[in-house]
């Protein structure tokens, strides 16, 4: 595919969205500018993603219309994979609904998961790979997220959805960056998965990252995870370099960084100790179309 045919270019009434589809004012000049789906078209290409998936993006856009959909890059040792994820904040009054979605879907990859439209989610994700763009498997897990309202601060609960039922995952906690730091240090540390002896706090919470806007911490089953949300390209850039993400997205990311000044961006890692090493497990990179 040639670089021109996976550009995607702002328009006049384009709004900006972070990756829990909460609007933000640009932060320069949009005109000429490239839109974030872009960087999700691109990383197809680099990662040589099967079309199909580029059809199931396309038919799921469809069905629910623009800037509805966040996508993230997701890096797992030299694997990579992508998850779609789809709010709604409206809850039992949704219009974007997981069998609206499964119905775009269903020509492409089969799924036979069903939950009752009057549980109160606010958002549900599922996970592109190659196996499932080359109908080697159809659609067998959906994570499914809802509020935690008893909470302190803002968090969010994630469950598993399978043919065999529901099973809690997941646990987000989202601080304000700038307010909340002692805070968001506390809940780092407050960690099955860390020994505190000795740690460096800014081996997780990386300093070139942490004058972003929001960071949400994340307890999971095997290890935590920790998210940098509204971030500059600039930073975006470095994130993708510690943590060697292929040379053409990189690049990609580089040359166009005049062209992707206009947004924020959001990232994140999961990590745990492992024989008294700090081990980045996963990292990802997100955006909306």
């Amino acid at each position: 595919m040639a670089v021109a045919d996976f550009l995607e270019w702002t328009q006049p009434g384009d709004k900006q969205f972070d990756y829990c589809l909460w609007p933000y004012k640009p932060v320069a000049a949009t005109a000429g500018k490239l839109r974030s789906s872009t960087l999700l078209w691109q990383s197809f290409e680099a990662l040589g993603a099967p079309p199909l998936l580029n059809d199931m993006v396309r038919a799921v856009q469809g069905e629910i219309g623009p800037f509805r959909t966040v996508w993230g890059v997701k890096q797992k040792g030299s694997d990579f994979s992508w998850e779609l994820y789809f709010y709604d904040y409206e809850r039992l009054e949704r219009e974007v609904s997981i069998e609206r979605v499964l119905a775009a879907l269903a020509p492409y990859a089969p799924s036979t998961l069903a939950l009752s439209p009057k549980r109160p989610y606010f958002m549900f994700s599922l996970d592109l790979d190659a196996a499932l763009g080359e109908r080697k498997r159809g659609i067998e897990e959906i994570s499914v997220y809802l509020g935690n309202p008893s909470s302190v601060v803002s968090s969010g609960l994630c469950y598993q959805l399978s043919p065999s039922g529901l099973r809690f995952d997941n646990l987000y906690y989202f601080f304000d960056a700038k307010d909340d730091w002692e805070d968001i240090v506390g809940k780092v540390a407050a960690s099955a998965h860390l020994d505190l002896d000795g740690l460096d706090i800014s081996s997780i919470l990386w300093p070139e990252l942490c004058d972003c806007g929001i960071i949400v911490v994340a307890n999971k089953k095997y290890n935590d995870g920790v998210y940098f949300s509204r971030i500059r390209i600039d930073q975006l850039i470095w994130f993708v370099g510690r943590l060697g993400y292929p040379d053409a997205i990189q690049a990609f990311l580089t040359a166009n960084k005049t062209r992707l000044d206009h947004m924020l961006y959001d990232v994140g890692i999961d990590y745990r100790m492992i024989g008294g090493r700090l081990e980045i497990l996963k990292s990802a990179y997100y955006g909306v179309l």
